[in-house]
């Protein structure tokens, strides 16, 4: 009798100590991911609902070249100073674990971060049509255009990484 409970319990045992773990994380803004495992397809599955299965990602999850972003960029991150104490500032990052987004607005003090920031922005992001070949200050006049930013700004500066992996810079001052 004591060795068909032990024949029955050990894989009822293993059986949910299996069924307990998962492979479910949570990053920083809250949102759940699930891990990648390695495969010999090398195919990636994101769950996240905040961004579309991407096929293209290299091991390090940066943007890859040839990949199916939800927007022509990978990595978008704007900050926008009135005063010393007066900015605007929108960070969007693109990974294979899911979107990182924060909304930082002193003057209408709205602070938020993950999926109600990338809603408030997706509408923006959107109507975003430049490319690394458009000139500095189209680009530049876009953004401030398609955000609302006040113009009476004392800084711009708007770092951008697009889907082909090319990086670039546009800065302002008053």
């Amino acid at each position: 009798m004591k060795n068909w409970k032990m024949a029955l319990g050990v894989p009822l045992l293993f059986g949910m100590l299996y069924g307990c773990s998962s492979n479910k994380a949570t990053d920083e803004t809250g949102n759940t991911t699930v891990k990648q495992e390695e495969t010999d397809t090398n195919t990636n599955t994101d769950t996240n609902t905040n961004t579309d299965t991407n096929k293209d990602m290299n091991n390090n999850g940066q943007a890859g070249t040839t990949q199916n972003l939800p927007y022509n960029f990978a990595e978008f991150s704007l900050d926008v100073d009135y005063s010393p104490t007066e900015s605007y500032e929108v960070d969007y990052e693109y990974e294979t674990t899911g979107v990182e987004v924060e909304l930082d607005d002193d003057r209408n003090n709205i602070k938020l971060r993950g999926d109600e920031a990338l809603a408030k922005l997706e509408p923006m992001f959107k109507k975003l049509k430049f490319d690394a070949s458009t000139a500095n200050d189209e680009v530049i006049d876009h953004v401030i255009s398609v955000f609302g930013i006040d113009k009476n700004y004392t800084s711009f500066e708007l770092e951008v990484k697009f889907a082909d992996g090319t990086e670039k810079e546009y800065k302002k001052t008053k």
